[in-house]
């Protein structure tokens, strides 16, 4: 048995890279498991959690004084590239914006810890596309996901 004698202050050494690794983790762990509970209790179940889970995030944004789909894609890439370490491009213009997944954390972290087959796949992209949208409402915008193989675009309008 090893013992402490002394109490000992435990300071932050990680590396960016390891916290977004375990921030990621942690995030979808926590999802996949509430999800996983919710869907056996129905849609409402689960469109319930999502609303509550979606509304921090929504006035998040808009404190920040997010108004336009640019303003949108801008604060939402540097929230996933700085928390979770994703890859993210962002272009477009007041009207219209797009967020390009280059790398999703969130997707891969998934993949790796889901073991999902290709069913499970689209359901998840399938799922996202409606989170994507029913955010994207909270700002008047229209929000939709698009696939290209391992890569997603969101594009968010007025």
């Amino acid at each position: 048995m090893t013992t402490t004698l002394q109490k000992t202050e435990i300071k932050p050494e990680w590396k960016q890279e390891q916290i977004q690794k375990q921030t990621a983790l942690a995030f979808t762990s926590n999802m996949m498991a509430a999800m996983t509970v919710l869907a056996k209790h129905g849609e409402e179940a689960v469109n319930e959690f999502q609303a509550l889970t979606r509304m921090p995030m929504v006035k998040h944004y808009k404190e920040m004084g997010v108004k336009t789909p640019l303003d949108l894609v801008k604060a939402k890439a540097e929230f996933e590239t700085n928390v979770f370490g994703s890859k993210i491009e962002i272009f477009g213009d007041e009207k219209e914006a797009h967020l390009k997944y280059l790398s999703c954390a969130i997707w891969n972290t998934m993949k790796q810890c889901g073991h999902m087959n290709k069913e499970q796949e689209e359901k998840m992209c399938a799922g996202f596309a409606n989170c994507v949208s029913a955010f994207a409402k909270e700002f008047g915008f229209e929000g939709e996901v698009k696939f290209e193989n391992e890569i997603a675009t969101v594009t968010f309008r007025k």
